[in-house]
This record gives structure tokens, C-alpha cells and sequence, in this order.
């Protein structure tokens, strides 16, 4: 006797084990290991600050699960940075690094330093992922695919959370911000993107994003600004890569690499992209200019006048300057750039505040400034801008006893009046989790009974000894 299956019930088991097994995964910390330390002396020399205003950093290469461009569970890397002798608790940086053709040149081995060092020397536990295709994880690197990028950012973070919570007993503040430049300018927007699209903002709570000198519109702004009226890009290096990405994910721009580029280019293309090793610098040599020099004829025409070219679509799918921020992001640039043209910022400011965005804006740090030269302002102006929102706590060398702090800040919790009694002439300030003044007070003795239940800081600056603390308050 046949027994007929409920095919619509085990295709659902099937799902729920899947997904299942990818929230198990995915978010789960392999390995942590030790990259360096850098005291503060060092820290301060590296990022140019003064060593009084910065910490000692140290420096993990995170191995953790994530997911392929498919979603099929994988391995991947990257870098964690955390400043020194602070508190346990931090706000948090993900930064996203710049298009890097050799895939040993990434945060987990020591590159990109400097950015890791500049954020967690002021503060911030920093997260860098590697990206996919690079590091440890082996394959094609899925270069400007906007989901890839960001769940290697997001599954990083989480990495980085169980590693800090479970070995330092350190953990961040619930305050994210996201950074990155040229390609980490499109991860970075990706991952903001791909935060509010999917709902994840109870565990990611973004305060502000800077997308630096990014390729936002690609399908249209960029492209066309590749395929203009003169054949000569600066950086035609990127096309082969983003060809290389788009047809390993999509599978439709060509068969054989001899469809899109001209002999001897096809080989050396082709070498390049299995080799994997190759500078940044090599690429550029190797590679002409001139867009008609190393593709085919037809294929330069037809990207430039057909938008349904397969490497339009792809790039389409990609485009990460159309969707909605309930939070404020500051797309820098500079106007001389070549490479990424500005056109993008512009475009995305305008797309997405049409949309109905609440905080988005668009600024040109250097109107001559090139895309080599805009790194350094643009990063600069992150880094003051988010220090202008988050909330740091006092270092751990200052923090009092818990005993000591009930008797300065009470009670706590609190219900309706919270006393401050270690100052006779203070400025207090009452921030939320993200960052914003809620409450601004001269007196003592403040009425916070109008406050939502929550975690909020607290900053009393004492007018008279110019010095001020930061404590965490809960309302009830």
C-alpha cells in the first residue's frame, strides 16, 4: 500500500532546519587570536594625535561563520580593534576598507591599520571584515555586491560581541556606527541598508553612517561616468573585477573572458583574477586606460548605450542609494575625484531624502581633492562627527565603586527625581542610546519622571574644576 507524504509539511521541517541552522551558525565566533598591541605613545605617532587625547589599542584576527553569496554557511575573517584601559562597555565601529585586488592584503593580516587605530585610539571597539573571497575564505571575491558585504559586516559584529563578552567580559554601549571608504563606502551604505530593510534594529542599532567617497548609484551615475563620451578611465582596473564579481553571482555577462576583453588582455585579466595576489598597483600597470584598448569594441558600446546590459542589471541589483534611513548619514566626498565620481553622493542625497529619509546629506570636504587625496578629511570628518553623537563612558581607572557612584548619582535606578551631589555647579546632560540630548538641566536635582523606562547616560560636567563624568542610569 502507498502511503501518501504531506510534502507542504516536510518542505516547511526542511526551511525551519535551514534557517535554523543558519541563525546557529552564522552568528558563532571560531577563533580569536592576538595581531599586535600599540601603546599609546605608538597609537598617537600612527594617527598623528595628541597622546594625551588617545588610548593603547590591541588588535584580534577574528575567524567566524558567515554565509556565501548563496547563503550557504562559510568561513570568513577579519580584524577587531579594542582601545585599552576604557570601560566595559563601548560604543562600536564597523569599518569597511577601500578596493583591495590582493586578497592577503586585508585587516586580518595588519593592512588597514591606520583606519583601526584612528577609531579605537579615540574610543571605539572597531570591527573590519575582510569581505568575502578574501582573507580566509577562499573563492571569487564578490566585489560591490551590496548583501554579501554586509552580512560579512553584521555576522563579524556578532563574532566580535561573543568574543568580547565571553573572554574580556567587554561589551558595546548599543551604539553602531558605520564607516568605509570608495568599495567600504558601498559596504558601509549596504550594511545600513541591509539593517533597516530586514528589520534588524533592535540588534543593530546604527546611530549614524558615513558612506566616504562610495559608488552608490553604479547602474547609472557611475557607469555612465565610465562610459562617457571619452574612452579613457583612470581606474579601468575596477571593470574587469566588478565583470569577474557580477558573472560568478549572476552567471550571465559572458562564457569565456575573450567576449569581453581583447587578446592579450583576456589572458593577463584572467591570470590576474585566479592568481589572486596581485597589488592594487600591478592591476593598475597592467591594465590600459584606454576602455577600447583592453575590452572589445561591442561590448564597450553596448554597456554604454544599452541599460539593459547584463552588467547594468547586475549593477542594478547593487545599487544601494534607494531605500529610507530613519537614521542621519553624511555622504563625504571630495569634487576632483576620478575614480568614484561625486555624482554618486549627489544622486543618493537626492534620491533618498525624496523618499522620505529623515537626516541624509551630501558634503564636498575638497573640491580639487582626488580620490588618492580624500581618504584623510573624509575619515577625520567621521570620526568628529560620531564623536559629536555617542556617549563615552568614564575610563575604568576613574569609574568609582559601584557603592561610591550610588552616592553621587542617585538613586539608580531611578524613578522620578535623580540627584547629583558631587558638584555644586553643574551642567547635566541626559543622552539616549543613540546619542541625542533628551534632557539638559543646571540644578541638582532633576525630574526625569517624563523619561520612557531605559538605559540612558548621564554627563555632569562641574563648571568650576572644568571636569566632567559619564554614568549609565536606568529609568524605571
Amino acid at each position: 500500500m502507498l502511503v501518501k507524504k504531506d510534502c507542504r509539511k516536510t518542505y516547511i521541517f526542511i526551511i525551519g532546519i535551514f534557517l535554523s541552522s543558519y541563525f546557529s551558525v552564522a552568528q558563532n565566533l571560531i577563533s580569536a587570536e592576538v595581531l599586535f598591541n600599540r601603546s599609546k605613545e605608538q597609537v598617537a605617532s600612527i594617527i598623528n594625535m595628541d597622546i594625551n587625547n588617545v588610548n593603547a589599542v590591541i588588535s584580534y584576527k577574528i575567524i567566524y561563520n558567515t554565509v556565501d553569496v548563496n547563503g550557504n554557511p562559510t568561513i570568513a575573517s577579519g580584524a577587531l580593534y579594542l582601545p585599552q584601559g576604557l570601560c566595559d562597555e563601548l560604543p562600536f565601529v564597523s569599518y569597511h576598507h577601500g578596493t583591495q585586488f590582493n586578497k592577503n592584503s586585508v585587516p586580518s593580516n595588519n593592512q588597514y591599520y591606520y583606519e583601526g587605530l584612528l577609531f579605537s585610539g579615540n574610543g571605539y571597539i572597531t570591527t573590519m571584515p575582510d569581505y568575502l573571497g578574501m582573507g580566509e575564505n577562499s573563492g571569487v571575491h564578490p566585489y560591490i555586491h551590496w548583501e554579501s558585504e554586509a552580512t560579512a559586516s553584521l555576522d563579524l559584529i556578532r563574532a566580535a560581541r561573543e568574543f568580547l563578552t565571553n573572554s574580556l567580559s567587554i561589551s558595546d554601549n548599543n551604539q553602531l556606527f558605520l564607516a568605509g571608504y570608495s568599495q567600504g563606502g558601498h559596504a558601509t551604505m549596504a550594511t545600513h541598508k541591509y539593517i533597516t530593510v530586514n528589520d534588524l534594529k533592535d540588534e543593530f542599532n546604527v546611530v549614524a553612517s558615513a558612506p566616504l567617497s562610495a559608488p552608490l548609484e553604479i547602474s547609472k551615475t557611475q557607469i555612465d561616468f565610465i562610459f562617457d563620451d571619452s574612452p579613457v578611465y583612470y581606474t579601468s582596473q575596477y571593470i574587469p573585477y566588478a565583470a569577474a564579481s557580477y558573472q560568478f553571482i549572476y552567471g550571465n555577462l559572458y562564457n569565456n573572458l575573450n567576449e569581453y576583453y581583447d587578446s592579450p588582455y583576456d589572458v593577463t585579466i584572467g591570470n590576474y583574477l585566479s592568481d589572486g595576489t596581485f597589488s592594487n598597483n600591478q592591476w593598475n600597470s597592467e591594465i590600459p586606460n584606454n576602455l577600447y584598448t583592453f575590452m572589445q569594441d561591442s561590448v564597450v558600446d553596448n554597456i554604454k548605450n544599452k541599460s539593459n546590459h547584463p552588467f547594468r542589471k547586475a549593477a542594478r541589483e547593487n545599487d544601494v542609494h534607494n531605500w529610507v534611513s530613519n537614521e542621519p548619514i553624511r555622504l563625504l566626498y571630495c569634487g576632483g575625484d576620478t575614480s568614484v565620481t561625486p555624482l554618486n553622493s549627489i544622486v543618493a542625497v537626492n534620491e533618498m531624502n525624496a523618499l522620505g529619509s529623515s537626516d541624509v546629506v551630501g558634503i564636498d570636504l575638497n573640491s580639487s581633492g582626488t580620490h588618492e587625496t580624500c581618504l584623510i578629511p573624509t575619515i577625520n570628518y567621521a570620526l568628529n562627527w560620531f564623536n559629536s553623537l555617542t556617549v563615552f563612558c568614564e575610563p575604568l581607572n576613574q569609574k568609582k565603586k559601584d557603592s561610591e557612584l550610588r552616592k553621587y548619582i542617585y538613586p539608580n535606578p531611578v524613578d522620578n527625581i535623580l540627584n547629583i551631589n558631587f558638584c555644586e555647579n553643574c551642567v547635566v546632560k541626559i543622552y539616549d542610546l543613540n546619542g541625542r540630548t533628551i534632557l539638559k538641566s543646571n540644578s541638582n536635582s532633576i525630574n526625569v519622571s517624563n523619561l520612557t523606562a531605559g538605559i540612558y547616560f548621564v554627563k555632569a560636567l562641574d563648571l568650576v574644576s572644568n571636569q566632567y563624568s559619564i554614568h549609565k542610569i536606568l529609568k524605571q
